[in-house]
């Protein structure tokens, strides 16, 4: 019995804490494929219903949050041709917008396979992005950017961008 009760009371003493529970302070999605073809940064369209590249949150005091873009990514090109995705954000009162760490650097989200592009078809990847910036209390604005780096075009869809504390 006794081997029996120290498992027991670990048990109930994990199950009787409550864990931290994040917040979703905004989110957004985008179900319709968009194609860019040109080497400048893009402004990817995150909110489908809106038509919109910028979404904005607040925040109730300052402190840290949490910014996801997920996207099915596929880069026309050769496997060494790549998009890099950065995430902005313009904090309140800041005057405009700074990427946020890591995606900051050169990062792939998904590079090119060496086929030639042939319609829609290909190998697409599902793919994330993510950072953690802190923020002052206040209304915030939150934009993606990406850059393809060679290749021929880059194809995004079924995108979802969340924030969270």
């Amino acid at each position: 019995m006794k081997t029996f009760m120290i498992p027991a009371v670990a048990m109930a003493a994990l199950f009787a804490t409550s864990p931290a529970q994040a917040e979703i302070l905004a989110a957004a999605t985008n179900v319709v494929e968009q194609l860019f073809d040109t080497a400048e940064p893009f402004n990817v369209v995150i909110d489908g219903a809106e038509n919109k590249n910028t979404i904005k949150f607040k925040t109730s005091k300052a402190g840290p949050v949490i910014i996801t873009f997920y996207a099915e990514c596929r880069v026309y090109g050769d496997i060494f041709d790549y998009v890099d995705v950065d995430i902005f954000v313009d904090p309140a009162g800041a005057g405009g917008f700074v990427p946020i760490a890591p995606t900051n650097d050169d990062n792939a989200m998904c590079s090119g396979f060496g086929e030639a592009p042939s319609g829609n078809g290909g190998r697409w990847i599902s793919a994330v992005v993510a950072g953690v910036v802190d923020l002052p209390k206040g209304t915030h604005k939150v934009r993606v950017r990406g850059t393809l780096n060679g290749g021929n075009f880059v194809r995004l869809d079924d995108i979802l961008l969340s924030v969270q504390n």
